[in-house]
């Protein structure tokens, strides 16, 4: 075999080695962005939020960013300090600990599942109440509201499930709003505390797909 025979056949295996390699990397990337893409698509995570409410005051809460509130969040105080929650849109409901009023909302831990089966019965509940014995969050560190409210209708068909975590300390008078998250996809329950792949792990993902089609690029353009 000549010199130049045997250079071009290493050019060609280098060549398909690359080739190899690149394919590889491109569908590994592009499986990464697809999955990171179909979380996304499947929990809506807010993002760290810490908002305090006062007392005496309030805060509305919006989880899906359409026009329309969907929970009240109250600071008040009346015989004591009272902390309490009512989703806003028919037929949305709380995750009640009990079955009869005076309603009062469970405190949820990560990792508990929120959906039709938890829900109810009622849309508007006591979180934290003058050390009520009822009361589950008289004294609470990332503890989870569980949450079914509507998005674009009344019918059962638009019903969504979300958490809210919060901290709240009864005989302080504090509630603090720590964040949130909701799954688009009707009818389909979450787990408190379950949201999207972390910001930093979706840039690296996207970098490495950005980088994939600088290669292809670059590539066509030698």
């Amino acid at each position: 075999m000549s010199h130049d025979s045997t250079t071009s056949t290493c050019e060609e295996n280098t060549t398909a080695r690359t080739i190899a390699r690149r394919t590889a990397y491109t569908l590994a990337a592009g499986a990464a962005v697809g999955a990171a893409g179909q979380a996304d698509a499947e929990v809506q995570y807010s993002g760290v939020q810490d908002l305090s409410i006062a007392q005496y005051g309030a805060q509305d809460l919006n989880l899906d960013g359409d026009a329309f509130n969907d929970i009240l969040l109250k600071n008040y105080v009346f015989g004591g300090n009272y902390q309490g929650a009512t989703v806003n849109g028919y037929p949305g409901k709380l995750v009640i600990s009990n079955g009869s009023f005076p309603y009062y909302v469970s405190a949820l831990e990560k990792g508990d599942l929120i959906d039709g089966t938890v829900v109810g019965p009622t849309f508007y509940g006591a979180l934290g109440y003058a050390a009520n014995p009822g009361s589950e969050f008289d004294s609470s560190t990332d503890a989870f509201i569980g949450l079914s409210f509507p998005i674009g209708g009344n019918a059962p068909e638009f019903i969504h499930y979300g958490w809210i975590r919060v901290d709240i300390d009864n005989s302080a008078g504090t509630f603090v709003i720590r964040d949130w998250a909701y799954n688009p996809v009707p009818n389909r329950g979450i787990l408190a505390g379950d949201k999207v792949p972390e910001p930093g792990t979706l840039g690296l993902l996207a970098a490495g797909a950005a980088g994939v089609a600088s290669m292809r690029r670059r590539r066509k353009a030698v």
